[in-house]
């Protein structure tokens, strides 16, 4: 299209040149001799835009002549010619009654292209792959003689789209975090017609995060000279699955029907268009529609044609509109975590605090920010606490508190899991937490803990011998004692006790029953009898065994008063023996297997 004007001019200028000489031999033929052979000479052509509206593009053409005849030459030639580009009409131009007075002639020619013709021209050039061929094809009259003479061709092409082809590995920051990184942007042309043009850009992104990034609306905006000839936005959101990777993909359509207009102002502005795709979020608020740019898919395209001038098109790329290289947003963020256990009438209550920060201001669009969280706690793999909340955070600090009651039974069941473990539980809290942004859904990272702590409930029983005695008098001795847990049920944990008793006198022993008593923090978890009825022959020893118990059914309890005991047990455990001798009975304390010790964890010490 650039070179429509300059080529109109120089080509009609040969025209002239020609058809004055054609002129002059007609007038030669016919003379007494008075007129010179020489034909006239063209010493320059001059070409500059006339009047644009916005309906017609005049070109002014201006041709100097030189006439070395002494006469003049009669008006006896006329032309007509016709520009084409990629076979669209543009101008139909036609001249006649030329004459040439003796010496220098100035001749002046005005043309016109229609502006409606632009949108046709546009669409071929697109689907040319952006490449135009103008054509000029003249045709002469000269004394009722007419004769087609040489079209002139010429290619050009311009590359509007190469500035959106990047591999930039930039990051798109929404504060101080990646939201994503971008791999490729890239953009093309559809197939055009004249009333409009396909063109459709992506960015392939990759999320880093553990969390979706769901973006509500993505809308666009395509200007050339600040006339809108594209808007729209997404029927639907567009969602990066976690530590993924996606294409944003946007499918506009320019209105070719706004080409004309562009056209003007194109002219006007020295022969230069700034192609400007913006792409943007679309916030919707009680301000109404707000737009959050989206550098990462926006760009900026200045471009500049010497269409008289006859030079070639440049093309450059400005960089996306603005200069935010993020969202122009800060996310909400986690200040602190605290945990905590109680006691109440309705049982256990687990309470976690989350203090979030929204460093927005109160005017700003991210004044208000929704968050969703989720909490979970779980025990050796058991979820015992899951719970989610939603929350509106205004600018500053606030809290968000997830308080969930936990039932005397997933108590019961993580001691369980306690206790096959060998008495160690891995503690694991985790959160997932989603702020609104109006624009988009973003990740709150909540730490993510891994904490183990151990009991050793067991480990006080001391494995040397012990006398017993009744009455002073030594009846035997107890040794080799140990004690471990037995496969644990909702409502009991057994405990498996051996040992070896060694009966000192002649007459055989029996122990009959063996008690015990387990308190912790002054929870009774344990007191009972359990037989044993193991006979010892005199002077004989005989391994014994018998199985004690926790009452299950206590746990919780027990649990409570560790926690708000600030993790830590005072364990009292007792046992005694009932023996029987010559047909009495004795009770003894086996002062060997009780023992008092205290228990500490550090399942919550630390947020």
């Amino acid at each position: 299209m650039s070179l429509v004007g300059g080529t109109l001019g120089k080509i009609g200028a040969v025209l002239l040149a020609g058809l004055v000489v054609s002129a002059a031999g007609v007038g030669a033929a016919v003379s007494t001799g008075v007129v010179s052979l020489q034909p006239p000479a063209v010493e320059s052509v001059e070409n500059e835009w006339g009047e644009v509206t916005k309906d017609e593009t005049q070109i002014r053409t201006t041709v100097v002549m030189d006439n070395p005849n002494k006469v003049g030459v009669p008006g006896a030639a006329s032309v007509t010619y016709d520009v084409t580009m990629n076979d669209v009409t543009m101008a139909e131009g036609s001249s006649g009654g030329l004459s040439l007075s003796p010496g220098r002639n100035e001749i002046a020619l005005k043309t016109g292209i229609d502006n409606e013709k632009i949108p046709a021209w546009w669409a071929s050039h697109i689907n040319n792959g952006e490449e135009t061929t103008l054509s000029v094809e003249p045709s002469a009259k000269v004394a009722f003689v007419s004769k087609g003479l040489p079209s002139f061709d010429r290619t050009f092409e311009t590359d509007m789209l190469s500035s959106f082809d990047s591999q930039s590995g930039q990051s798109v920051q929404v504060g101080n975090r990646t939201l994503l990184t971008v791999e490729e942007t890239e953009a093309s042309w559809g197939h055009a017609t004249e009333d409009e043009t396909p063109l459709r850009f992506a960015g392939t992104v990759h999320n880093p995060n553990s969390a979706p990034i769901t973006f509500s609306k993505i809308g666009y905006e395509v200007s050339m000279n600040d006339v809108t000839v594209a808007e729209g936005t997404t029927e639907g959101g567009v969602e990066i699955s976690a530590n993924s990777t996606d294409t944003i993909r946007i499918n506009s359509t320019l209105d070719n029907g706004k080409l004309d207009e562009w056209w003007v102002s194109h002219l006007n502005r020295g022969e230069r268009t700034d192609l400007n795709v913006s792409v943007f979020a679309v916030v919707e608020g009680e301000e109404g529609t707000q737009r959050v740019p989206l550098p990462f898919l926006s760009q900026r395209v200045a471009f500049e044609t010497d269409i008289l001038g006859g030079g070639t098109a440049t093309t450059r790329a400005l960089g996306p509109p603005g200069e935010e290289k993020g969202l122009g947003a800060s996310p909400p963020r986690v200040v602190s975590i605290d945990r905590d256990w109680a006691a109440t009438d309705s049982g256990t209550r687990f309470t976690t605090t989350v203090v979030v920060d929204n460093p927005n201001a109160a005017d700003s669009h991210l004044g208000n920010v929704s968050l969703d969280a989720t909490y979970r706690v779980r025990l050796n793999g058991m979820t015992l606490i899951q719970d989610s909340q939603e929350t509106t955070l205004t600018p500053g600090r606030s809290e968000l508190t997830v308080s969930k009651g936990v039932s005397d039974a997933a108590i019961q069941r993580w001691w369980m899991s306690h206790v096959r473990n060998g008495e160690r539980t891995k503690l694991t809290t985790e959160g997932r937490a989603l702020a609104d942004l109006g624009f988009a859904e973003v990740p709150v990272p909540l730490p993510k803990q891994h904490q183990t702590f151990e009991t050793d409930m067991l480990s006080g029983l001391r494995t040397g011998s012990e006398t017993v005695t009744v009455r002073g008098r030594t009846l035997a001795k107890l040794h080799g004692v140990s004690a471990e847990w037995g496969e644990p049920t909702m409502k009991r944990t057994p405990i498996a006790i051996d040992g070896k008793v060694t009966n000192e006198r002649d007459g055989e022993l029996t122990v009959k029953r063996l008690g015990y008593e387990i308190e912790a923090n002054g929870v009774v978890l344990a007191d009972d009898e359990t037989n044993v009825g193991t006979t010892i022959p005199g002077k004989s020893t005989r391994a014994i065994s018998a199985t004690a118990g926790l009452d299950n059914q206590r746990i919780d309890d027990w649990w409570v008063s560790h926690l708000t005991n600030g993790e830590e047990s005072d364990l009292s455990v007792s046992y005694y023996a009932v023996v029987e001798y010559r047909g009495n009975q004795f009770t003894v304390e086996l002062d060997s297997m009780s023992y008092e010790k205290t228990i500490e964890t550090s399942a919550f010490g630390s947020t």
